[in-house]
């Protein structure tokens, strides 16, 4: 018994091919896995991503939505890419006239309120404003920078504050 194995040198091709088969199995088996890890990453960055900018930019609008007594908005017109806000906010003797507008500079929503302009939300790829009666519909677009094709659309419904007289 000895003597065969003490005969038998090397590997035989078949064994040879076994043992790649194995390793590339093994191989593609920790390849797909790092692969699907970096993809599951990216999709869940990019969820955070969208849902935070949409939900800076929905927050902002409907804040000054909620206290606004008029538009820009041609009520039934076409949807535009920007608005106007105004109010008046009222005291005793004081009445203090605001406007905050909306509009979109490359990818980045700003609002330029009172004169300020101040950056709301980035990666905003379109933006649509509507009234009707006294309701602002406010569409929203967002697209990744590093992800083109993960657009995701908001849509929003704003009861604007009816106008004082006085």
């Amino acid at each position: 018994m000895m003597n065969e194995q003490a005969r038998q040198k090397g590997t035989t091709l078949l064994e040879l091919m076994v043992g790649m088969a194995i390793t590339a199995m093994i191989l593609s088996g920790v390849i797909g896995l790092i692969f699907q890890e970096f993809s599951g990453t990216a999709t869940a960055k990019t969820c955070v991503t969208v849902a935070h900018e949409i939900g800076n930019a929905a927050r902002w609008i409907s804040q000054d939505g909620m206290m606004a007594e008029s538009t820009g908005c041609v009520e039934g017109a076409q949807p535009t890419d920007r608005v106007t806000l105004t109010w008046i906010e009222r005291y005793d003797f004081v009445n203090i006239p605001h406007s905050s507008s909306y509009y979109l500079e490359g990818t980045q929503l700003l609002r330029d309120y009172d004169g300020t302009v101040t950056t709301v939300a980035r990666d905003i790829s379109k933006i649509e404003f509507s009234q009707t009666d006294c309701l602002l519909t406010v569409s929203i677009s967002c697209t990744p920078r590093w992800w083109k094709s993960a657009t995701v659309e908001k849509t929003y419904r704003i009861y604007l504050r009816a106008a004082e007289e006085g």
